[in-house]
């Protein structure tokens, strides 16, 4: 997974107004701070995210930022395709020609519905309801 800039919260207006202060002991804290930094959070913010996870049994904040950025590929991809086929939509009603680039986008437009599903499966294998139909 890659290594992610830390991203400051924004801020609250009015600030932040409840502070909360615990000790531990040095190992787990920087456990703490081992698995804030592979969030790419602070520690009082990975505290905060983690404690307010509905499940115990969820995924990391980690697990949720690499498949969010995996299906923001995805989206952007599809996005650009999209364009592309309504642009070629468009010539062909104008004119009643196929542009030659039909085949190419619809291969990267097959080539994206494969990745989404792969995606799909990598995170509910038990859910076929997630899987684009063909």
């Amino acid at each position: 997974m890659a290594d992610h800039a830390q991203r400051r919260q924004r801020r609250v207006p009015g600030g932040s107004h409840k502070r909360i202060n615990c000790r531990t002991i040095e190992p787990t804290y920087r456990r703490l701070e081992r698995r804030a930094e592979a969030a790419g959070l602070s520690l009082p913010r990975y505290l905060i995210e983690s404690g307010l996870r509905d499940e115990a049994g969820q995924w990391s904040l980690r697990q949720q930022r690499w498949w969010a950025e995996r299906l923001d590929v995805v989206e952007t991809r599809l996005i650009r395709i999209g364009v592309n086929l309504n642009q070629i939509a468009a010539v062909a009603n104008a004119t009643g020609e196929l542009d030659p680039g039909l085949a190419g986008a619809l291969g990267y437009l097959r080539a994206t519905l494969q990745r989404h599903e792969e995606i799909l499966d990598a995170i509910d294998t038990s859910d076929p309801e997630r899987r684009p139909q063909p």
